[in-house]
């Protein structure tokens, strides 16, 4: 490690330096951390902490290890400012949580930087052992799934507590999939210890190890099936993958494959899995006429098209003797019309209305009628719960507000906030200002973007604090004139750590590059997902390189049940890939949630992985929707995930 690094990472480190090493050092601490663990050698002296002495009272039942387990409510922040104060085991102890909470965050700069600072030779198995798997989370979320593999093969089982062998299967398998070993990677589950293990956490990490499978593509789980050394238990895994895959979006003989597969493989470690995936048909003793309320011939006639293709897609797929009979209800252009259409429809017998469809018109209908039946609105509205009133918030602002919970958890605190001056644009900007403060945030700096500008330099130089450090170099030039010689490389401003960006994709496309060449490179910019057209453009994508945005897995994945529409549908390929197709698998999913509303409150923990993301409903009648978290990857969407799962 270079000598201004290990300086840095004296015991007197404090949270201010931290910051300043996370831009400076990175590079080549990641290798030298990785690899001096490898070899199990000491770190540098001036890193090394006293040994601990009483092995015994550390062994003791009393120490609570794990402290980011035990204090949830804790940042990692809070825990790197206590253990500058503290000593010994509990220093250690703590320094290593604000680590795992730092890759639980996707921080990687900061986690490496305290490893760098955490390793010791003559600590308990305990610390040891930790340090090793936090590293080698690491080195897996610098794509470095060998040297993340060996430091994984290192640990004794016998020597880990319960948490530590559920992350270290967990990272094993990751690390697996990443070296694409998918056949040791089904030995890896069929090995799984159950010792200790609690029937939930078991069902999780079976759950990821399914997940991880069912995004191969299908030549991928053709290939594996066809290996010669596949056993029963592995074969059912891959014809689980396979079948889902395949059948994913037609609901009856989705049905008929996953009876076949329970009774191929009974008692199969999937079987929990699989019966979760068979889509439950709706009652018509519950549920007879359904009520769909879209504006097709208005100015939204795209979108209500596209959602009424996306419903009648999976409504066409389903067993015509359960499914209910759907009536369309156009209001058009005319808002005045939604509370009568809505009161006929609820007098021609719908147990259910879906929509209407655009927030005026979910206003409107919200403020003049009553909701005799369950409603499913396909808008926001801000008057609060109501019986009856399921919202499905298609809002930009809800997406902005996403934006900042997401970065929030990160422990990302000081943002900078830039929009565009359209009305949309500035509103979304709004909002994630007004729940940034409401979440604990700091707005170091927000700006509006000139139109029609191509070259952003000065007012990104006076936001980065540019400006402020060049004129500093002249004073500190006109100081020093003929007496020393003054180089400065240029520094940003040290209160940023996030930015948001919100606006079009070509002005992102513009923006972005000059973000990294302003020396913010490090900083994550977030951003909706107006900056994606739902169609790879991996050319002019590498302009969005790092930028990170939330989307429905209907128009980011590419491989499993997304991989290619329903060969039953063509529908579903000209809605794939574009950015009204987020409509549509909107659509799609409230197909699925017509089936599950009128038995909600007896399937309280029900979730369904939909097509705009993962959906579920709370007691109050409110529904979630957990889109996918994306960012662009040398021009490519890819899922954003932390090597360690919060």
């Amino acid at each position: 490690m270079p000598s201004h690094c290990a300086a840095g990472l004296l015991r007197t480190l404090t949270v201010a330096l931290v910051l300043s090493l996370v831009s400076g050092c990175l590079r080549s601490a990641t290798k030298d951390t990785v690899d001096r663990q490898e070899r199990l050698e000491p770190a540098p002296a001036a890193q090394v902490k006293e040994t601990v002495k009483d092995a015994d009272a550390v062994a003791s039942p009393v120490v609570i290890r794990d402290l980011a387990k035990a204090e949830p409510e804790s940042s990692a922040w809070t825990f790197l400012e206590r253990a500058l104060d503290a000593k010994d085991v509990q220093a250690e102890l703590l320094f290593l949580a604000a680590a795992k909470l730092f890759l639980q965050a996707a921080r990687y700069q900061q986690a490496e930087i305290i490893l760098a600072r955490t390793q010791y030779r003559n600590a308990e198995s305990w610390v040891i052992d930790q340090h090793k798997l936090l590293t080698a989370a690491l080195a897996l979320a610098g794509e470095n799934p060998s040297a993340a593999w060996r430091l994984l093969a290192d640990t004794e089982d016998a020597e880990l507590d319960y948490g530590q062998r559920r992350l270290r299967y967990d990272l094993q398998f990751q690390t697996l999939f990443a070296q694409e070993k998918h056949h040791e990677a089904l030995a890896l589950i069929g090995n799984l210890s159950l010792k200790d293990s609690t029937p939930e956490h078991t069902d999780a990490l079976l759950q990821s190890a399914f997940d991880r499978l069912s995004r191969l593509s299908t030549e991928q789980l053709d290939l594996l099936r066809l290996n010669p050394d596949i056993v029963h238990e592995d074969a059912g895994w891959i014809d689980l993958a396979r079948l889902y895959g395949r059948m994913g979006w037609n609901l009856e003989r989705l049905r008929q494959e996953l009876d076949g597969w329970l009774a191929e493989y009974p008692g199969h470690l999937a079987t929990a899995i699989a019966r979760s995936l068979w889509p439950e048909a709706c009652s018509p003793a519950k549920l007879s006429k359904v009520a769909l309320m879209l504006p097709l011939t208005s100015s939204f006639s795209k979108a209500a098209s596209a959602f009424h293709d996306g419903y009648l897609s999976l409504y066409e797929t389903d067993n015509p003797s359960t499914r209910p009979i759907i009536e369309l209800y156009d209001f058009g252009e005319d808002l005045d019309a939604v509370g009568n259409m809505y009161r006929q429809a609820v007098a021609a017998g719908s147990d259910l209305v879906i929509g209407p469809l655009g927030r005026d018109a979910v206003s409107r209908l919200v403020a003049s009628s009553t909701l005799p039946v369950p409603t499913l609105l396909l808008g926001s509205h801000d008057s609060g719960s109501r019986p009856n009133a399921l919202f499905l918030d298609l809002s930009r602002r809800a997406e902005a507000l996403s934006l900042v919970t997401h970065a929030r958890a990160r422990g990302l605190q000081h943002a900078l906030i830039l929009y565009s001056p359209s009305k949309v644009h500035k509103s979304a900007a709004d909002a994630a200002a007004t729940a940034w403060h409401e979440q604990g945030g700091i707005i170091a700096d927000r700006a509006g973007l000139a139109p029609q500008v191509s070259d952003y330099s000065a007012i990104l130089s006076r936001l980065l604090g540019l400006t402020q450090s060049q004129q500093r170099t002249e004073t500190l030039k006109g100081i020093l004139t003929d007496q020393l010689p003054v180089t400065a490389l240029p520094r940003i401003r040290q209160d940023l750590d996030v930015i948001f960006l919100f606006t079009d994709q070509a002005t992102a496309r513009l923006l972005k590059p000059q973000i990294d060449f302003h020396y913010a490179g490090r900083l994550p910019v977030y951003s909706q997902n107006t900056i994606f057209s739902g169609k790879a453009d991996v050319v002019n994508d590498l302009d969005l390189e790092g930028m990170l945005f939330s989307d429905m897995p209907w128009l980011v994945r590419q491989t499993g049940r997304f991989g290619k529409a329903s060969a039953d549908s063509s529908a579903a390929t000209d809605y794939q890939h574009s950015a009204i197709g987020r409509l549509f698998a909107l659509g799609m999913d409230a197909y699925r949630l017509t089936c599950h509303i009128p038995k909600r409150h007896d399937q309280p923990n029900w979730q369904y992985a939909g097509a705009s993301g993962r959906i579920s409903i709370s007691g109050d009648d409110r529904i979630k929707r957990l889109p996918d978290w994306t960012y662009f990857n040398k021009g490519s969407t890819q899922v954003f995930e932390p090597v360690i799962s919060p």
